[in-house]
Formats: C-alpha cells, structure tokens, sequence
C-alpha cells in the first residue's frame, strides 16, 4: 500500500496576553485502515499555556511538505481530511476558520474549505495529488473564545484523518486513520483568572 505522513505546524496567539511561545514537537502514530503501519501524525505546536477565562485565542494551523508521493499503482490521492476537537469551554468563533490565501502549494490549494460542526473542525483539500509530486497544505486559522473558569486545563485534539488513493487496477480506495493513543492532544491552554495582572 502507499505511505504517507501529516506534517503539521500549530501556531496560536492569545488577542489579550501578549505571549511568546517556543514551538513544541509532536508526533503520534496513527492506525489506519489501509497502508502502512509507521504512518504517524507528526507537528511543530506553537500555542501559549495560559489565557485568560473571557478573552480569545488565534489558532493557525501551518502544514508541511508531504514529502514525495510514491507508491507502486499508484494514480494519485485525494479528497484528504483531517478533524479536530474543541473541548467544552473553548467555543468556536463563529465565521473566523478560514483558509489563508496564497499558502501552501498551488496543487493543493484548489477546492481547499474548513467548517465546523459544533466542537468540531474540518480542513479538506479535494485536489488530486498524483504519484511522485509532493504537496503543502494551505494554512488553517481560526478564534476561540473561552468560557471556562480560571484553573481549567483545555486541550486541542486531533481525532481523525482520512484520504481516498486512486490506484491504477481498483480505482478509488478509502483509507480512514485515528490517532494510536486516543484521545490525542496536539496543544493544550491553562485558563488563568482574567482579573490577575
């Protein structure tokens, strides 16, 4: 089967703390139902640890290369998916996730859309990727707002991941993949009592 590997990089900022954050690595492994079994979820977080209770947070999501698409009748991949969830007390802005323009590469930007369903996002990229390309994500942003008391602990989970492969003697051929350990925490945010200096 083919391999593949989702290189992301998180990056988030607080609108009312000024923070600066070091990026965090991460990397999961990711059961799928097709391919091979070192496929794994690999990130660069950059996410402050603390906000207030009341304010908001950026989120941006910056993917990178996938590295180069091979395998053996392999025609190329699409309709790639990944979701996310937002845990209670971390509210989704309604209308803010967006994709950047002019990020990632133009053979993924095509038909690149976001929506949420609650607590939970989705980022879709339906290009066609075909066998020896590479291809970079375009970026991901979105606000939150915190509603949860002062002394709470919300993470940001990664849940699933899915991919269609058109192989050459089968045609379409879906693949559905979730994080080894579950559930997985890709950045997580301390709420701290807004009225603290």
């Amino acid at each position: 089967m083919y391999r593949t590997q989702i290189f992301l990089v998180l990056s988030g900022l607080c609108l009312t703390m000024p923070i600066v954050a070091a990026p965090r690595p991460v990397r999961t492994p990711l059961n799928c139902s097709r391919g091979d079994a070192d496929t794994a979820y690999s990130a660069d977080i950059t996410m402050p640890e603390t906000a207030p209770t009341g304010g908001t947070l950026s989120v941006r999501i910056d993917s990178r290369s996938s590295g180069r698409i091979s395998h053996l009748g392999l025609n190329y991949i699409h309709d790639m998916m990944t979701e996310y969830l937002l845990p209670a007390g971390l509210r989704l802005v309604e209308g803010s996730p967006r994709i950047v323009p002019e990020t990632g590469t133009p053979n993924a930007r095509a038909g690149a859309r976001t929506w949420h369903d609650g607590s939970r996002l989705f980022f879709a990229l339906p290009a066609h990727i075909a066998n020896g390309e590479t291809y970079t994500p375009p970026s991901l942003e979105f606000t939150a707002r915190i509603d949860a008391p002062a002394g709470s602990h919300l993470p940001l989970e990664l849940t699933r991941y899915e991919l269609v492969a058109n192989a050459i003697l089968v045609g379409d051929v879906h693949t559905h993949c979730e994080p080894a350990q579950k559930p997985f925490r890709i950045a997580m945010v301390h709420v701290a009592d807004a009225n603290l200096p």
